[in-house]
C-alpha cells in the first residue's frame, strides 16, 4: 500500500535517534522552509584578491555620490573594500625618521636587519612602511625597500628585522641613505583567545591590560584592550572591531581600545585616525573634546546621531569603567564634553560588572552587560538618553552574537537562545544540546550572527569543541519556526542590502563571499544532506516491507544532467552502529517511480546531492510499505 512518507519540519536532535521517530536528525548545507528541507544557495568570491588575517566585523554603507564601501575589520588591518579593490586605512601608531643607512643584510639571504630607535613593538608581526630609501642595501635596490614590511623578529628596543625580495651577498652591509622614514601601524592583535593564568577572575582582576601607560593593573593581569576581555575568566581575547557610519565617515573601534575615524572626503588612500587627535579633512580642523580614549564599543544613534561608546573612560580618567555609556554633542563626533549648549552626556549601568555588546534596533539600543540586558532610548533634553533594565539573570554569549531580523532581535547566551519583541523570551531549541555540548567556550567571542531575510532566517557560526575556529553554524526559521545544522566557516556576516546577495568573510580563504548565489561552492561542488529519524511499526515489534520508491524532489540547479541520491537505511535495533544502507535511489527530473526490496525493522532516509550546479528541493516522498511480520 502506497504511504506518504512525511517527517516533522526541523532538525531535532534534543532526543535520541529513534526517539525522535517521524523527525529530522541530521543535516548538513540544507535549511527548512515551509516545513520542508532544500539545498541551501552556494557561494561566490567578491574579489579573488584576500585580505590579511581573520575579519570578524564587517559594515556596508554608501556615500551621497552612490560610492559603495565595505569595511573589514581583521586581527592585523583595517580596510575598506571599494569597487574590487582593498584600500588599507589601517591607523598610524608612529612614524620615526631613521638614522643614516639604517638597512643592513642579515643573518639569512633574504633578512635585514632596520635600525629604528625606540620603536615601540613588543612583539613581532606588526606592520611598518619604509619610503625615503635612496641607495641600494647589497643587492637590494630602493624600489624594493620602499614598501610596506610585516616584522618578522624584534631584536632590541632599537633593531627589528624584515624579509625581502631578494638575496644578499654578505651580512652586515649597510645602505637606505639618509632620508629613510619607518611608519609603524597599530599592532596587530590575536587571532584566537588564549587562557591566561592569575587573578583575572572579574571582579578581582577583571580589569584590562589595554592602557598603555599601565595606570590600572587590578588585581592581577594588566589592562590591554587590544588582547582582553573579561567574560569570567582570565582569557586574553582576540582582537574585533566595531564600525558604523557617521553620515558618509566610518567610525570604527578596537574593542576595549582606541575609537578610529575615516573621513570619506580624503579617500580611500588615507588612513582612520584617532578620534582623540586633531585632524585636517577636507580642509576643515576637527578638535576633539574630552573624547573617550578607550571603549569596549561603539555605534551611532540613528536618529538623533549621538556617536556613543559603552564600556569607556570618563572625563578626567584614563581607566576604562566598564559599566559607563558616553555619548558626544548631537551631529558632532568630536565634542564629547557635557555643557548646557549641547547634547553630549553620559550614564554609569548598574547592573553587572562590564558590558559586553550593544546593538542598535528600531526604536532603541540594547546593551547585555554580564547580569543582564537594558534599553537605552533617546528622550530627548534635559537627560538625552533614558535606561531600563528589560532583564536581569542573562548574557549574551560574544559581541557580535545578536542580530535585527525585521522587528525582532536574536542572540544567543551561554546554554540558550533568546528572542526579543519588547519583551525577553527564550527560544525553544531543538538542537540545543547538540550545540552547547560540543563547544570551545575559550572561543566563544568568536561567535557571528547573521540574517537572512530572504529566508526569513537567523544564523549563528561557531566554533566547535576541537576547533580554536569558527567550524560549524545553526539556522533558525523564524517564521515556520525550525532548527538546522551544518558545517561551513564564516566568521562575518551582512545581509543582502546595498549588495545583491549577503556577504560572508572566510578566515582560512581570507576571501568575502556572495552567497546564495547559485548552488556550489566558489566553483566547486557543494555536498549537502538530510537524514532522518528511524520509522517502526508498533515499536519495532514487525518488521517493514518498501517494495517501491515514489520520489518527490523539484530540481532547482542548473547543471544539465541533476540527479540527488535518496538511500533508505535500515537496522534491527536501536544501536546507531548498526544502520546500514538498504538501497539507494538515483532521482533525475523524469523519475517517476523505483521498485526495491528493503525489510527492516526500522527504516530511514538519506536524501543527498554532491554534483556540480545542483540545487534540489524535497516534497513529499510515498513508498509502498507493508507490515511484513514478526521476525
Amino acid at each position: 500500500m502506497i504511504q506518504k512518507i512525511d517527517f516533522r519540519p526541523g532538525i531535532i536532535r534534543e532526543l535520541t535517534d529513534y526517539a525522535n521517530s517521524g523527525g529530522w536528525y541530521d543535516a548538513d548545507k540544507v535549511r527548512f522552509r515551509a516545513g520542508h528541507p532544500e539545498k541551501i544557495g552556494g557561494w561566490e568570491a567578491v574579489t579573488r584578491e584576500p585580505f590579511l588575517g581573520s575579519c570578524r566585523c564587517l559594515h556596508q554603507w554608501s556615500s551621497v555620490e552612490f560610492d559603495r564601501y565595505i569595511a573589514l575589520g581583521t586581527n592585523v588591518k583595517l580596510y575598506i573594500l571599494w569597487g574590487n579593490s582593498y584600500y588599507d586605512i589601517t591607523p598610524v601608531r608612529t612614524v620615526i625618521s631613521l638614522p643614516v643607512d639604517p638597512i643592513s643584510t642579515y643573518q639569512a639571504p633574504d633578512i635585514l636587519e632596520v635600525h629604528a630607535p625606540n620603536h615601540g613593538m613588543t612583539t613581532p608581526g606588526d606592520f611598518v612602511t619604509l619610503s625615503g630609501v635612496t641607495t641600494p642595501v647589497d643587492t637590494f635596490q630602493p624600489d624594493a625597500l620602499n614598501r610596506e614590511f610585516q616584522v618578522q623578529t624584534i631584536i632590541d628596543t632599537d633593531y627589528f628585522t624584515i624579509q625581502a625580495v631578494g638575496v644578499m651577498t654578505a651580512t652586515g652591509i649597510k645602505g637606505g641613505g639618509n632620508t629613510v622614514v619607518a611608519t609603524f601601524q597599530i599592532p596587530v592583535g590575536l587571532d584566537n583567545a588564549v587562557v591566561g593564568t592569575g587573578w583575572g577572575i572579574p571582579p578581582w582582576g577583571g580589569g584590562n591590560n589595554l592602557i598603555p601607560s599601565g595606570d590600572w593593573t587590578g588585581w592581577g593581569i594588566s589592562f590591554d584592550p587590544r588582547l582582553l576581555n573579561p567574560i569570567g575568566f582570565d582569557v586574553n581575547q582576540i582582537r574585533l572591531w566595531d564600525m558604523d557610519n557617521f553620515g558618509e565617515d566610518l567610525v570604527s573601534n578596537i574593542r576595549h581600545g582606541p575609537i578610529y575615524y575615516w573621513h570619506q572626503v580624503d579617500g580611500v588612500t588615507r588612513p582612520a585616525v584617532p578620534l582623540n587627535q586633531e585632524v585636517v579633512a577636507g580642509g576643515i580642523t576637527f578638535t576633539p573634546n574630552e573624547v573617550p580614549n578607550y571603549a569596549a564599543q561603539i555605534l551611532v544613534s540613528p536618529n538623533d546621531r549621538h556617536l556613543i561608546a559603552l564600556g569607556c573612560d570618563d572625563i578626567g580618567n584614563t581607566v576604562p569603567d566598564p559599566l559607563l555609556v558616553r555619548w558626544s554633542n548631537e551631529e558632532d563626533a568630536y565634542d564629547w564634553e557635557p555643557r548646557r549648549d549641547n547634547s553630549a552626556g553620559g550614564q554609569r549601568l548598574s547592573l553587572g560588572s562590564y558590558i559586553i555588546s550593544g546593538l542598535r534596533t528600531r526604536q532603541e539600543i540594547l546593551i547585555w552587560t554580564d547580569l543582564g540586558l537594558w534599553s537605552m532610548k533617546y528622550i530627548g533634553t534635559p537627560y538625552i538618553f533614558g535606561f531600563d533594565v528589560i532583564a536581569e539573570g542573562l548574557s549574551i554569549i560574544g559581541p557580535n552574537a545578536s542580530i535585527n531580523a525585521g522587528n525582532m532581535l536574536f542572540w544567543m547566551d551561554r546554554g540558550i537562545f533568546y528572542a526579543y519583541t519588547g519583551q525577553v523570551q527564550e527560544l525553544p531549541c531543538t538542537v540545543k544540546d547538540f550545540i552547547f555540548s560540543n563547544f570551545n567556550y575559550t572561543q566563544q567571542y568568536k561567535v557571528c550572527a547573521g540574517h537572512n531575510h530572504s529566508f526569513s532566517e537567523v544564523i549563528w557560526f561557531y566554533p566547535t569543541a576541537d576547533s580554536d575556529e569558527i567550524n560549524r553554524y545553526v539556522i533558525y526559521n523564524y517564521v515556520d519556526q525550525s532548527w538546522s545544522i551544518g558545517q561551513l566557516e564564516r566568521t562575518a556576516w551582512l545581509d543582502m542590502g546595498r549588495s545583491a546577495y549577503p556577504i560572508a568573510a572566510s578566515a582560512v580563504q581570507h576571501l568575502l563571499y556572495y552567497h546564495e548565489l547559485g548552488y556550489d561552492a566558489d566553483g566547486a561542488a557543494m555536498p549537502s544532506y538530510v537524514e532522518s529519524s528511524d520509522l517502526d511499526q508498533n515499536g519495532g515489534d514487525h518488521f517493514l516491507f518498501m517494495g517501491r520508491l515514489l520520489p518527490d524532489v523539484q530540481f532547482r540547479g542548473v547543471a544539465e544532467t541533476q540527479t540527488v541520491g535518496i538511500s533508505i537505511l535500515k537496522r534491527n535495533a536501536a544501536l546507531p552502529s548498526m544502520k546500514e544502507v538498504a538501497a539507494r535511489v538515483t532521482v533525475t527530473p523524469v523519475t517517476g517511480q523505483a521498485f526495491i526490496r528493503v525489510r527492516a525493522r526500522q527504516l530511514s532516509v538519506r536524501v543527498e546531492s554532491d554534483g556540480l550546479g545542483v540545487g534540489w528541493r524535497l516534497g513529499t516522498l510515498r513508498g509502498d510499505l507493508q507490515v511484513d511480520g514478526q521476525r
